[in-house]
């Protein structure tokens, strides 16, 4: 047997993975939660569980329509099969498609500064007969997806599909072909077109970028596709090697390039074709063909012929400054300045005809704002099997529909850089931290322009009256570690590979959102006279006003807590690069995120259900998580299995073995010395409490798991920052 069934004579069982029997307390908690009449089939402990308020920390309830507000969280969807994504080759895919290869592509993401790149990425069916929702944008285009998938928001920040509302902005991806069939892409910070194949040069896809001294380098496309940009189709050659290259293909094929060949060949299609010719070019269609074709003409001969081109052109200024001012002032000139001034254009976002190529850029900028908007998200009647990208380092991708969407789950990062680069510079990166991430009850001197343009303080008035009077701080902390077990960590892996990671929530302002529902929670059960075992375990039933807020709540406690995390994290990766590449960014080799104590709406056992996961890890299958060990312990990388009875869980870590107070009264300081020895730390009485020994082996947690998770990587800490 995988786990334990605890004799509690409960109407619900309670099925343990512990391994080891339950205290008293313990044990009554347990039984408490499965008492609940909403439970739903049975309550799960994770081999980490231990004491914590109302539930015990560790374990996984299923509930139906309640929800005991024990936890804060969010949960990623996916998408239908027939979903287009854009790749880097010219084309969209369907998503189903994509999850059928068996190898990584290479898709356009968003970086945290609102800059395109291009990512590699895999694909996978994540969820069968899932229940769905359609999101219409303004730009006539749909998607179907599940209602808890993540879209990103104009200001980077991420909303379920299911909350999003009707004007919301979202981070738009517009592409376009210019008249040399070239990739376009608009970047969001700037509302710049920039050629996609020095996207994906930028991206670091095509290794670095050379230079030739008083030359341009060029991106060659090697099977001349100028709209696939796959790294192995892109080549840099300097701008003469390019020209170069070109005129050998026209030697190559003289005979054909020939004036001996030219004249024959006009004059055998020129009694028949020259009257079709001019025909063509008369009506507005063949004109825009010709003048296309004169266009790449001309710019191949200037690219290929700049000398002669240069003196063809010498004297144009002078030669048609003359003319240019006399048409100007002449009548015809003025009815053509007239003309283009009122001409109407067409905005390719919402297909209204505007007047003037200035009025089209200010509808666009007021209106738009370079971005799309939602106009309205249905719930649909029927399910289907979804889909969804990895995609390890920027954790989201572009639809074809126009706009970005998170990926499945990732916290730690794997880096390119390895044990030996560490050699001595262990303090300093531990003392950059605590010196750029503040810790404990601090927060920020100074708010980062990240920060402030999060858009999640547009529904900080929409949330519970208890913490209006939070927002300043809750912004003065994002990007702030707080205290408890909550930690930064520089690790190496058994292959001596450098990972960073951390582990943080939403600080205060989650706290006190959960604090004020939780009060809300006690006044609705003792209004109502309805007796629970621990009053800790009041809840919220479902299609409640309370209920509502509370989960509105939650997902924006979520939502802070994760952009939390990303500021952190790209501070954290910068001072190691600091330390490590003399400031020079890297790309990390795997990146992975997973959340605990959160509750979601999700399927199980063919039942629509609330999961709460307290002090437990999401681990479906394939899904990737991190199971920490204390500071001077393993931790580790792992990938989920898809146990049912656990209800697709794990544990988040080694779990407590003593409380906070115990372990100050069963340790000294000398205690914390030895057991956190290799490990660059503080050592001192305020952070006795997180010393290894007041927490469970996380050998045997893990070896108490193996039928839920298994491991992809070992890590030891090596730097440990706690709050």
């Amino acid at each position: 047997m995988p786990y334990e069934k605890l004799d509690l004579s409960t109407p619900k069982p309670v099925l343990s993975w512990a391994n080891h029997a339950l205290g008293g307390q313990e044990t009554q908690m347990a039984k408490n939660v499965a008492l609940l009449p909403f439970v739903f089939k049975h309550v799960a402990l994770m081999p980490d569980v231990h004491l914590g308020k109302g539930a015990l920390v560790g374990s996984v309830v299923a509930t139906t329509d309640a929800i005991v507000p024990a936890a804060i969280g969010v949960d990623i969807g996916c998408f239908v099969g027939d979903t287009l994504i854009p790749l880097v080759d010219g084309k969209s895919y369907k998503i189903s498609d994509l999850a059928n290869l068996s190898e990584e592509f290479i898709i356009y993401a968003c970086t945290l500064t609102n800059k395109i790149v291009a990512a590699k990425a895999t694909a996978k069916l994540t969820k069968r007969n899932a229940s769905l929702v359609n999101v219409t944008l303004d730009n006539g285009e749909t998607v179907i997806c599940t209602p808890d998938h993540k879209f990103m928001l104009r200001d980077g920040a991420y909303e379920e599909a299911q909350n999003l509302k009707a004007e919301t902005s979202l981070m738009p991806f517009y592409s376009k072909l210019d008249r040399d069939g070239y990739t376009l892409i608009s970047q969001p910070y700037s509302g710049r077109w920039q050629k996609a194949h020095w996207i994906v040069a930028r991206s670091g896809l095509l290794g670095k970028v050379p230079s030739f001294t008083g030359q341009k380098t060029i991106i060659h496309h090697k099977n001349f596709e100028e709209s696939d940009n796959r790294p192995e189709n892109l080549e840099f050659m300097s701008a003469r090697e390019h020209s170069a290259y070109h005129r050998s293909l026209v030697e190559r094929n003289q005979h054909f390039q020939s004036p001996e060949f030219e004249q024959k060949r006009l004059a055998a299609i020129a009694p028949a074709r020259s009257q079709s010719f001019a025909k063509k070019a008369q009506t507005p269609e063949g004109y825009k063909y010709y003048a296309e074709r004169g266009t790449v003409n001309i710019l191949h001969y200037m690219q290929e012929q700049p000398e002669h081109f240069k003196q063809a052109v010498a004297n144009n200024g002078k030669r048609g400054k003359e003319y240019l001012i006399a048409y100007n002032q002449s009548e015809k000139g003025r009815a053509k300045t007239k003309e283009i001034a009122n001409r109407y254009y067409l905005c390719n976002i919402c297909k209204a005809e505007v007047k003037s190529p200035i009025g089209l850029h200010n509808h666009k900028k007021y209106e738009h704002k370079c971005n799309h908007k939602v106009v309205k998200v249905e719930t649909l009647n029927y399910q289907e099997d979804v889909y969804c990208l990895t995609v390890p380092e920027y954790h989201n991708f572009a639809l074809k529909a126009g706009v970005f969407v998170h990926n499945c789950g990732m916290g730690a990062i794997k880096t390119p850089f390895t044990a030996e680069q560490l050699e001595g510079k262990l303090k300093k990166i531990r003392l950059d931290i605590e010196a750029e991430i503040p810790v404990g009850f601090n927060q920020n001197k100074v708010v980062e322009k990240s920060v402030t343009n999060w858009q999640g303080w547009a529904d900080f008035r929409d949330l519970h009256s208890g913490v209006q009077h939070l927002e300043s701080k809750a912004m003065n902390q994002m990007g702030s570690l707080g205290g408890g077990n909550h930690f930064l960590e520089v690790c190496l892996d058994s292959e001596d590979q450098v990972w960073l990671m951390l582990h943080s929530g939403s600080r205060n302002i989650g706290n006190m959102l959960a604090q004020n529902h939780i009060s809300t929670a006690k006044e609705l059960v003792k209004l109502a006279d309805i007796r629970l075992p621990d009053q800790d375990l009041a809840y919220f039933v479902a299609g409640t006003p309370e209920f509502a807020a509370y989960w509105h709540d939650l997902q924006w406690a979520q939502n802070y807590a994760r952009f939390n995390r990303d500021v952190m994290m790209v501070r954290f990766k910068r001072i190691v690069e600091k330390h490590l590449a003399g400031g020079k960014p890297t790309k990390p080799l795997l990146s992975v995120n997973c959340h605990h104590n959160y509750a979601e709406k999700e399927v199980h056992f063919g039942e629509n259900v609330y999961v709460t996961r307290k002090g437990a890890v999401r681990a479906r299958e394939e899904d990737y998580g991190i199971i920490p060990g204390s500071m001077g312990a393993k931790s580790f990388i792992v990938k989920g299995k898809g146990n049912a009875d656990s209800y697709c869980s794990c544990s988040h870590g080694a779990g407590r073995l003593m409380s906070r107070n115990k372990a100050k009264l069963n340790f000294t300081l000398d205690d914390l010395i030895k057991q956190t020895k290799g490990v660059e730390c503080r050592k001192d009485e305020g952070v006795l409490d997180e010393i290894p020994g007041a927490y469970k082996s996380i050998e045997t947690v893990m070896s108490n798991q193996a039928d839920l998770v298994e491991i992809v990587a070992t890590l030891k800490q090596v730097v440990c920052v706690k709050g």
